[in-house]
């Protein structure tokens, strides 16, 4: 597993799940259905702070894991999060 903290441009279908994205010039086709899970952002880490009284969707991340192929064909396992409120995917880590 290596561990990524790159911003990628995402392709989505009609429900929000990911079908494609564009990391290192190269294009990845999703080749499995993703998995969706939420988890929390480290927010020990990010400089901007949760004012009290603000619900608790905004320590929250959507989490996605997908098997995805690049133009070669070589298929790894991908993990994606997605900011929903600012509407930004990050590419996170990579099992090979």
């Amino acid at each position: 597993m290596t561990l990524i903290n790159d911003r990628v441009e995402v392709s989505v279908d009609k429900t929000g799940s990911p079908i494609g994205f564009s990391w290192k010039g190269g294009h990845y086709l999703v080749n499995s259905k993703p998995v969706r899970w939420f988890a929390r952002k480290q927010w020990w880490v990010e400089s901007a702070r949760v004012q009290r009284g603000i619900g608790a969707g905004v320590l929250e991340v959507e989490m996605w894991r997908m098997i995805a192929a690049d133009p070669a064909k070589k298929q790894n396992q991908f993990e994606l999060v997605h900011d929903a409120m600012l509407d930004v995917w990050r590419l996170v880590r990579v099992y090979e």
